[in-house]
């Protein structure tokens, strides 16, 4: 199953522009360009926050751990120019709190968050004034510019506090597992808890000291008017199957149909039940009607869900965490509303796997999502 989670805050950091923020701007930027001496590189980097609390309640709702279950934050590209064809992008968690603010990159402000500064007025932590957290090994670091970030002593990876996601002549929409990043917020490492103050985006430290490494990606953020808003997408398997006295299907020759609604309230939790049948099916004994006998599908069947109007992947397939269940009366799969943009219609596409055979069933289960 599946919650996705929009973020709360955002915004970038521009080295060019060092004391303005850009709080409202619809976009976020990680990379480095060349100033107007057409010489000198400068880096950009964006900060970005999500509510825990949130992730919590939910924990507490499905009835399942953190250790269950997989986080993974996505940014999708609205723009990417002169970037080398192998870079990597950190995601590091920030040390210190900081303020959205109201600027934009057409129109900046100095109310908030910026290169030199999170808050108005303050100064991000520089190496030399490293900060012990909750007198543990925990400790937040800095250059003085550009953000700070949380770092141990020893290191500090394998606790998530940094990730990354490495391109490589490929599409550069960002899907990086935080899966750890979120345990050391929520229920913490060797007894100690750190505070959320959001993800740090940059290009890996040595992508960024190299100044053979140029060029930038931009990300839509949470003011784009688009679907492609920031957000965390937690994943955990509650499937279940136990077919009863139900036959499997012939996947040779079968058909699907579902019993789903047109329309959800973007408040529901729902059973969506997917039906399976013989293609065709056998007569009965005074052959005037078929005999339509509900069938099961294998345990190796996934659900995706895409955005009907893009066809953008908004759940793709996962062979762990996306299975379809199965109980006495039929395949189904639970979908959570809260996770879908409203007033904008939906589809659910199926994978069947045999083997090293997979199919791809797109029978337009469609359904849309309001307010």
């Amino acid at each position: 199953m599946f919650r996705i989670f929009y973020a709360k805050k955002d915004a970038t950091l521009y080295e060019v522009s060092p004391e303005y923020n850009t709080g409202l701007d619809e976009i976020l930027e990680i990379g480095k360009r060349l100033n107007n001496d057409g010489d000198t590189l400068l880096k950009s980097r964006s900060v970005i926050k999500f509510d825990m609390d949130e992730i919590t309640s939910a924990l507490t709702k499905y009835n399942t751990t953190i250790n269950a279950c997989k986080f993974v934050l996505q940014l999708y590209t609205s723009h990417a120019k002169n970037l080398p064809s192998d870079y990597t992008i950190y995601t590091k968690l920030i040390a210190q709190d900081w303020i959205n603010g109201t600027g934009q990159e057409s129109n900046l402000t100095l109310d908030g968050v910026a290169w030199n500064t999170p808050i108005t007025g303050g100064a991000w932590i520089s190496s030399s004034q490293n900060i012990s957290i909750n007198s543990s090994s925990f400790y937040a670091s800095g250059s003085g510019a550009g953000g700070s970030w949380m770092a141990l002593s020893g290191s500090g990876s394998s606790l998530g506090l940094i990730n990354s996601e490495s391109f490589s002549h490929r599409t550069t929409d960002l899907n990086i597992d935080v899966t750890n990043s979120i345990k050391v917020w929520i229920s913490g490492s060797n007894g100690y808890t750190i505070p959320n103050y959001g993800f740090l985006l940059q290009f890996a430290d040595p992508d960024e000291l190299n100044t053979a490494v140029a060029g930038f990606v931009r990300f839509f953020s949470r003011e784009t008017h688009t679907i492609y808003v920031p957000k965390i997408t937690m994943y955990w398997d509650n499937s279940t199957f136990t077919t009863g006295s139900l036959t499997a299907a012939n996947i040779e020759s079968y058909v699907i149909y579902s019993h789903i609604k047109p329309e959800y309230k973007d408040t529901e939790i729902s059973k969506i039940r997917i039906y399976a049948r013989d293609k065709y099916p056998q007569k009965s004994p005074t052959n005037l009607f078929p005999i339509e006998q509900v069938k099961f599908l294998p345990t190796t069947t996934y659900y995706a869900v895409y955005d009907a109007a893009t066809d953008e992947a908004i759940i793709p397939y996962d062979n762990i965490y996306n299975k379809v269940s199965c109980d006495t009366t039929s395949n189904f799969i639970y979908i959570d509303m809260n996770s879908f943009m409203p007033e904008r219609y939906y589809r659910i596409e199926l994978k069947l796997v045999d083997g090293f055979t997979e199919q791809i069933v797109d029978d337009k289960i469609y359904f849309k999502v309001v307010r």
